[in-house]
């Protein structure tokens, strides 16, 4: 059966990361937090790394045990990716258009699911040209939560008009997106190894496939 919809993931999974998303996380606790990083900064990374695809928001809350400062830290976080975009650019994972292109051949909706908030990922999107692409795009401040939690899946499919989750596939480079899939109700939960993840992660994770990349999804439907 024709799946009704496909969440992707974005850093990692669609998107090259190159180690941007982590290296920003670097900066913001050294512009912002430079007493915690000079005394923990193995530590916060390796959490923030662990946490790779849940709410960027979150994870600064938790690592910095204050709201305010966590909204400070976050800015700056967002301030260092888009610094790296505008100097940089950004790039698809290789496969991606073309797996996109496929879908919409087949009238499947495209939806993007993300950590980051929508000021940037509406640079990424326009600097990529994926605005008239995707069916959807949805971000964890639009949704209540985000992963692992289900909220922008839910929120897509009721947008989308989607009642049936288990005819849907969410696909991403993190055991976040697993988590986040497997409470959604799809069927296919699907991990990537194309960012921040490994296999005996997704496994452990009880992801039902892992692919190299976005570019292999159109041999499993």
């Amino acid at each position: 059966m024709k799946p009704l919809m496909i969440a992707f993931d974005v850093a990692g999974t669609t998107v090259a990361d190159g180690g941007v998303v982590i290296e920003s996380f670097g900066k913001a606790f050294q512009r912002t937090q430079p007493d915690l990083w000079a005394t923990k900064s193995e530590t916060l990374m390796a959490y923030a790394l662990e946490t790779m695809g849940q709410s960027k928001i979150a994870v600064f809350t938790h690592l910095i045990g204050d709201a305010q400062q966590a909204e400070i830290a976050n800015a700056a976080f967002e301030e260092a990716y888009l610094e790296e975009v505008e100097s940089n650019g950004v790039d698809p994972i290789p496969g991606a258009e073309e797996t996109f292109e496929f879908l919409r051949s087949q009238a499947i909706p495209i939806v993007l699911t993300t950590g980051f908030s929508r000021p940037t990922l509406d640079v990424i999107l326009k600097s990529l040209d994926w605005q008239s692409i995707i069916s959807l795009s949805v971000t964890p401040a639009e949704a209540g939560r985000g992963r692992p939690f289900p909220d922008m899946l839910v929120k897509a499919a009721s947008d989308l008009h989607v009642s049936d989750h288990a005819n849907t596939i969410v696909i991403g480079d993190t055991v976040a997106d697993i988590q986040a899939g497997l409470a959604f109700g799809a069927s296919r939960v699907i991990g990537v190894l194309s960012g921040a993840h490994t296999n005996e992660m997704f496994v452990e994770a009880k992801a039902t496939s892992v692919i190299n990349s976005v570019a292999d999804l159109p041999s499993l439907i």
